[in-house]
């Protein structure tokens, strides 16, 4: 297999994976609900939340900066960054980011506006009484902070990260601001090379340590795009560059993965530390499985499920907070066993759900599908 096919086929078999590796994390991560006056905690059940504690060690934090890289690096792939190239690359991005991220927040907004009719006030009891501000500040807040939006509860966070009202979408609002900045970027590698990446590292890994809001974001954006254009503007073998840290990736990933879940219980002071480590190594460990797994046969990018990875990264958020509760209302589980079920049935009903809607659209709508997901 031709190093360039192995590369590309070791990205599209990331993609889906990464998404559904989200996907869980949004499903497991309801700490508890309340619904027809049940409620429902994780914090009482204990194996629920030791098995949210290795799901935050394993997948959580790790799919975004990896989807960050692989845009940096095929952002720069093959071109030489002239005037020409960056109008080209920024009209090419208005239809594969700015109207899919548009497009998703409306969808978003009007799902929880029906939430607000009078038919559904019973499934919804507790959001009837929250106002609404259809100000033109609160609606253009909801596509880039939605803390500060249409539905808005209370005073935001100076120190939060900042979400638009589908929150998945945080990804593509900074990386159209990256795109904007890669003549800045370009420039910087062409000059100071791996240097600008290490320093930009430093910044991410450092500055995590404060609360800095869309800034902690930002660094994440910046320094993974540009660690993946690095490796483009650079000619570097990415291949080879991987390959020499394979060994070390696959000891220490899961090591730290481990560490950090054992940091929950024992040293909370160095999780953050931890995870940072844990989230750095994760991407040379994702891109050495893949490729290890193409090398040797054991799989293929499967064309459907690479497709829709998209697609099912920016819609689950619309729906994997309210199955959860409504397998709940539905089974009534007693049992720790029994609400691992109703999260694991969730987490297939969604996939399955969305998959099924991709294939919908595909066949009988086409176009609109390729408006939604920004692909030709």
């Amino acid at each position: 297999m031709e190093r360039n096919d192995l590369r590309s086929q070791s990205l599209d078999l990331l993609r889906f994976p990464l998404a559904l590796v989200v996907l869980i994390i949004h499903v497991f991560n309801t700490r508890g609900f309340a619904l027809r006056g049940s409620q429902v905690s994780v914090e009482d059940m204990p194996v629920l939340l030791e098995i949210n504690h290795f799901i935050d060690g394993f997948l959580r934090g790790q799919s975004v900066p990896i989807y960050f890289f692989i845009s940096g690096f095929v952002f720069f792939l093959g071109v030489e960054m002239t005037r020409g190239v960056y109008a080209r690359k920024l009209r090419n991005r208005v239809h594969t980011l700015l109207i899919p991220y548009i497009v998703w927040n409306i969808i978003d907004v009007l799902i929880v506006l029906a939430r607000h009719l009078p038919m559904f006030s019973s499934v919804f009891p507790n959001i009837h009484n929250m106002p609404l501000d259809f100000s033109l500040s609160a609606i253009l807040e909801t596509f880039w902070d939605s803390s500060k939006g249409i539905f808005a509860l209370q005073a935001a966070d100076d120190g939060a990260p900042l979400f638009p009202q589908d929150k998945p979408l945080w990804f593509l609002r900074d990386l159209m601001i990256v795109v904007l900045c890669t003549p800045i970027i370009c420039w910087m590698l062409k000059r100071m090379r791996h240097y600008f990446v290490w320093v930009l590292g430093i910044l991410w890994f450092v500055l995590e340590y404060w609360s800095l809001g869309h800034v902690n974001q930002l660094l994440s954006a910046f320094f993974f795009f540009s660690w993946g254009a690095y490796l483009s503007v650079c000619g570097k073998d990415m291949i080879k560059e991987f390959n020499r840290y394979f060994k070390p990736s696959m000891v220490l990933y899961p090591l730290l993965a481990v560490l950090f879940v054992c940091s929950v219980h024992w040293f909370p002071w160095a999780s953050d530390t931890i995870k940072r480590m844990n989230v750095f190594v994760g991407l040379l460990f994702a891109y050495n499985m893949a490729s290890w797994l193409v090398v040797r046969g054991v799989c293929r990018p499967n064309p459907l499920l690479t497709s829709a990875s998209f697609f099912v990264y920016v819609s689950h958020a619309l729906i994997c907070d309210d199955l959860p509760k409504l397998l709940f209302f539905v089974f009534r589980p007693e049992t720790q066993g029994g609400m691992i079920l109703v999260y694991l049935s969730a987490t297939v009903i969604i996939v399955g759900m969305i998959l099924l809607a991709y294939c919908g659209l595909k066949r009988y709508a086409p176009s609109l599908l390729r408006l939604m997901t920004g692909r030709k």
